[in-house]
């Protein structure tokens, strides 16, 4: 997974603020979740922040919550992009299996 914003070019990100660091509408509790290691993925610009949900028109929607984003994570097998929240949630926790990523088992 990469960030990027669909159609522009990667350029040095400004400082990320904290509150955008932290998931905000997980739908389970991630016990294992690594809240210092996702800070430090988030300001290097390996994953997108935790926006808020935008209404914007150049906003992008993430396939799996359906709130459109500033940006999303994009996935290196096929581009296909979905959000931070998503992400953390499809992420397999020590304790379960591996997830597939849901797109990949859409019909094309």
């Amino acid at each position: 997974m990469g960030n990027a914003v669909l159609g522009q070019m990667v350029r040095p990100r400004p400082a990320v603020e904290e509150r955008l660091t932290r998931p905000q509408r997980l739908v389970r509790q991630l016990s294992d979740l690594d809240s210092g290691r996702l800070r430090r993925l988030i300001r290097s610009g390996d994953l997108a922040p935790c926006f808020d949900a935008d209404d914007d028109e150049r906003a992008v929607e993430c396939p799996i919550c359906f709130y459109f984003y500033p940006s999303l994570n994009r996935s290196k097998c096929c581009s296909k992009g979905i959000c931070t929240e998503c992400f953390l949630q499809l992420m397999p926790s020590k304790a379960s299996k591996a997830v597939q990523y849901p797109i990949l088992l859409l019909p094309t």
